[in-house]
C-alpha cells in the first residue's frame, strides 16, 4: 500500500512536471558557448596587456565559470525577449561573463566580443578617470554618481558610477571605478535594467560565501573525526570495505567535478575536494552496518531502493519545479547559463561522464552527511529540529549557486527538498534517499544536454537509468 501511494504522487508529480515545463513561464534562451576556454584565456591575456595588468593563465586560475547579469536576465525573462531583440540586446551589453578566480585576483571576460568586464586587485594609474572609460568601453559615458568610503575595512576610497543609454528605454550601460589616491584598483561594466536591481555579490561577498561553507566543513571535520576516533577506540566500527568502496567513487567524482567545472586541483583548490571524500569515508564507517548478506542477495536488495528512489525523485522534480514557477511571480531568477561552465570545459562526449558524477558524487557524498549521520543526531532534539537543521545545513552547501535571491536555494530546501529527502529517508531508508538524490541531478544536468546534443542526450539517460540493469540481474540469477 505505501508503495501504491508513492507510485500514485509519483504519477501525479510526473503530470505536473510535464505541465509546468511545456506551458510553465519560459526563460529566454541564451545562446549556447562557441568558443574554448582557451578562447576565454587568450582573451583575458590580451585585454590585460592592453591595460597593462597581470593576466592569469590556465594553471593559475583556481574558478572558472559563466556568471549571468541578474539584472539584465530578470528583465528579459520578464519582457520575453526573442531571439532578434535579446541579439541587439547582447551586443550593447554583457548578458552574463566568464569569471576567473584567483585566491588574489578575479576578472571577468565578456565571451561574445573577449573584453575584459570586471578586474579586482588591480592597479593602474590614471589622472582622468573618464577617459579610462571611454578608451575602454566606448563614448557616451556620464559621470552618474561619487561615493566614498571611509570604513576602516575599506578596499577603496572613491567610487565613481557612468551610465550611457542603450537601445532599449529601460536599460543602461553601466560602469563603476573604484579609486585608491587616483590609480584604480577595479572596475566593473555591467547591464542594468531598471526596477531590476542588481545582486551583486562582489569579490569580499564572494569570499565570505566560500569561508562560511568551507568552516562548514571544517567544523564537520572535527566533529566526525572526533566521532570516528570515540568508535575505533570503543571497537564499534562495523565495516570498512563497504565505505571504502564508496568513498573511491564519490572522491573521484568530486576531484573530477572541481576540474570539470573550472576548479583548481591542485594546492588550496584540493582541499574542498579532499573534505568531502574524507567526511563520506568518516561518517560511513560511523553509521556502517555490518550484513552476513552474499555479494549476490546485496546486490538483488537494491532493487526496491532504485524503483522506489525513482518514484520519489519525480516527486521531487515537481516540487521543486513548482517552487521555482511560483517563486518566479514573485521576481525569482534562477541563471540560464548555470551549465555553461561544463561546456567550455569539456569535450561535449564528457558530459555524460560529467552527468554520472554530479548523480553519485552528490548523492554518496551528501546523503551520508545530511542524511545517514546528521538525522540520528539531530533525532534526539525532536524531528522539527532535525528537519529544519539538516536542512539548513544542506542548503549553506549550495549558497553559492547563481540565482536571484541568492538564497533561494536555501529557501527551497528547507521547505520541500530537505522535509521531503528526510520522510524518504525515515520511511524507506538509507538507499532509497540515494537513488533519489542520484535520480534527480542525473535527470536535471541530462535535460539540459537536450539542448546542447540530442545524441549525447540519449547517452546521458541511458547512464542516468543504467542502476536498473540490477533488475537484469536479478532475471539471470532466478534462471541458475
Amino acid at each position: 500500500m505505501k508503495n501504491r501511494r508513492l507510485t500514485i504522487f509519483a504519477g501525479i508529480g510526473l503530470i505536473a512536471y510535464i505541465l509546468i515545463m511545456f506551458f510553465g513561464n519560459s526563460s529566454s534562451g541564451y545562446s549556447l558557448p562557441d568558443y574554448t576556454k582557451s578562447d576565454i584565456f587568450n582573451a583575458l591575456d590580451y585585454s590585460a596587456k592592453q591595460l597593462h595588468i597581470p593576466s592569469i593563465t590556465e594553471e593559475e586560475a583556481m574558478y572558472v565559470d559563466a556568471v549571468a547579469n541578474n539584472s539584465i536576465g530578470r528583465y528579459v525573462d520578464e519582457k520575453q525577449l526573442d531571439q532578434q531583440q535579446l541579439t541587439i540586446l547582447e551586443k550593447e551589453v554583457p548578458l552574463y561573463t566568464i569569471e576567473v578566480d584567483t585566491f588574489l585576483k578575479a576578472y571577468q571576460v565578456n565571451p561574445q566580443n573577449g573584453e575584459l568586464t570586471s578586474a579586482t586587485s588591480i592597479n593602474i594609474a590614471t589622472d582622468n578617470v573618464e577617459q579610462f572609460v571611454i578608451d575602454q568601453f566606448g563614448a557616451g559615458y556620464e559621470l552618474q554618481s561619487e561615493e566614498r568610503d571611509n570604513s576602516i575595512f575599506a578596499e577603496w576610497e572613491v567610487k565613481k558610477t557612468f551610465v550611457a543609454e542603450t537601445s532599449f528605454d529601460n536599460v543602461s550601460k553601466m560602469v563603476d571605478v573604484y579609486l585608491i589616491n587616483n590609480d584604480i584598483v577595479q572596475f566593473d561594466h555591467y547591464g542594468l535594467a531598471e526596477n531590476y536591481p542588481l545582486q551583486q555579490v562582489d569579490s569580499t561577498g564572494q569570499m565570505i560565501l566560500y569561508i562560511i561553507i568551507f568552516l562548514f566543513l571544517v567544523v564537520m571535520f572535527f566533529i566526525v573525526t572526533i566521532h570516528l576516533i570515540i568508535k575505533l577506540v570503543k571497537k564499534q566500527i562495523e565495516g570498512f570495505i563497504g565505505p571504502l568502496l564508496l568513498t573511491i567513487v564519490a572522491g573521484f567524482g568530486w576531484f573530477y567535478l572541481t576540474n570539470a567545472m573550472g576548479g583548481a586541483i591542485s594546492g588550496i583548490g584540493m582541499i574542498e575536494p579532499a573534505l568531502m571524500t574524507y567526511l563520506t569515508f568518516a561518517t560511513l564507517m560511523i553509521r556502517w552496518k555490518k550484513s552476513k548478506q552474499t555479494v549476490s542477495t546485496k546486490l538483488l536488495s537494491f532493487k526496491k531502493p532504485i524503483w522506489l528512489g525513482l518514484l520519489a525523485a519525480i516527486i521531487s522534480l515537481a516540487l521543486s519545479e513548482s517552487f521555482f514557477f511560483i517563486a518566479s511571480f514573485f521576481g525569482a531568477w534562477v541563471s540560464p547559463v548555470l551549465n555553461h561552465g561544463a561546456l567550455i570545459q569539456l569535450d561535449v562526449w564528457m558530459l555524460p561522464i560529467f552527468s554520472l558524477f554530479i548523480g553519485l558524487s552528490a548523492a554518496i557524498t551528501e546523503e551520508s552527511i545530511f542524511r545517514n549521520y546528521m538525522i540520528p543526531s539531530f533525532d534526539r532534539l525532536g524531528v522539527i529540529v532535525s528537519v529544519i537543521a539538516t536542512s539548513v545545513l544542506w542548503g549553506i552547501l549550495h549558497i553559492g549557486y547563481d540565482m536571484f535571491p541568492w538564497y533561494l536555494y536555501v529557501i527551497d530546501f528547507i521547505i520541500i527538498t530537505g522535509p521531503l529527502f528526510y520522510f524518504v529517508y525515515k520511511r524507506y531508508g538509507f538507499k532509497t534517499v540515494i537513488f533519489l538524490h542520484f535520480f534527480y541531478n542525473t535527470w536535471v544536468t541530462t535535460l539540459f544536454l537536450f539542448s546542447v546534443d540530442v545524441k549525447v542526450a540519449f547517452v546521458s539517460l541511458l547512464i542516468t537509468l543504467s542502476p536498473f540493469l540490477l533488475f537484469l540481474y536479478r532475471r539471470t540469477d532466478s534462471t541458475v
